[in-house]
């Protein structure tokens, strides 16, 4: 079903700055600072198939819009039709497993599909698949490459449903690294982790530290504008960061702008994608009785 209504939401919001952390042990201070008036325009776009209904996270490629589900479903990556929300192609990951699937991210060769949701706090097998484009494209099985990874800060593995601060559903591909930002239960911060892209066993170490103030829950880097998109929510109240201003190897040490969104569909938005015009799509998967939906988000 279209929707042809138009959400018009002009935000006064705060922009937080963070300063640059010299060790993981520094935890990036927030400050609030109110700066000018910024537009903020989301359509909403169509509910989404039922084959997606767990919606977790979203890339463009060459204007496909692809996601994946989390737990619950295969390994498969699905094409979106943004009009009607159908499925337009499925790929199966032959030699992947659906743990808790969380987020995708891309670079020009390959995409990331990331099996990091750990919201029990008893997981130690975080698994990141690595899939060539060029076999993707053309095929509708493919075998992926495997990156495993663990937290060199957490020692304590027994389970603590929704109170952890180990679990993590967002990941971005900047440069010769994977960032993964965490959704802390125990805390509503997020601290990030980079990861190498060749494929390895490795033990991360956070960088560091931000107090959003909320459950990040998908992640995107912009080329186009040279900036990070992060969504999240806060008792089911959704919100955008926009990160800025970051240096090479440190995605949280520049300017943090933290935006409210009002939505009128499901506001558990899980993944971003970033447009060549500019624009983002962010979906939103199933809750609280409404279905999963495809927002278009603008900003001035």
């Amino acid at each position: 079903m279209i929707f042809s209504s138009l959400i018009k939401v002009i935000v006064f919001f705060m922009v937080f700055y963070s300063c640059s952390a010299p060790s993981s042990e520094v935890e990036t201070p927030i400050i609030e600072i109110p700066i000018k008036e910024r537009t903020i325009t989301i359509s909403e776009i169509t509910n989404l198939n039922e084959q997606i209904k767990e919606t977790s996270g979203l890339i463009n490629l060459n204007n496909l819009i692809i996601t994946h589900n989390d737990s619950g479903d295969e390994p498969n990556l699905y094409e979106v039709n943004t009009e009607n929300g159908n499925v337009l192609r499925k790929v199966a990951i032959l030699n992947a497993k659906n743990i808790d699937m969380e987020d995708i991210a891309q670079d020009d060769n390959f995409i990331y599909l990331c099996d990091v949701g750990n919201n029990s706090n008893s997981r130690n097998d975080q698994t990141i698949y690595k899939i060539k484009k060029s076999e993707y494209l053309i095929q509708d099985e493919v075998r992926a490459e495997i990156i495993t990874i663990g937290f060199q800060e957490q020692s304590d593995f027994s389970k603590s449903r929704y109170t952890t601060n180990f679990d993590a559903e967002a990941v971005i591909a900047m440069g010769d690294s994977l960032f993964l930002f965490t959704k802390n239960w125990g805390d509503l911060k997020t601290s990030v982790y980079a990861i190498p892209k060749e494929v390895g066993d490795y033990e991360v170490s956070k960088i560091t530290t931000a107090d959003v103030k909320g459950l990040i829950t998908g992640a995107d880097f912009d080329k186009y504008k040279n900036r990070i998109v992060l969504t999240g929510y806060s008792s089911f109240k959704p919100f955008i960061i926009f990160l800025t201003n970051f240096s090479k190897n440190n995605p949280l040490d520049g300017k943090i702008d933290k935006i409210d969104l009002n939505l009128t569909g499901s506001n558990q938005i899980e993944g971003v994608s970033t447009n060549p015009d500019g624009s983002y799509y962010i979906s939103a998967e199933g809750s609280l009785g409404l279905p999963a939906v495809l927002y278009l988000m603008t900003v001035n």
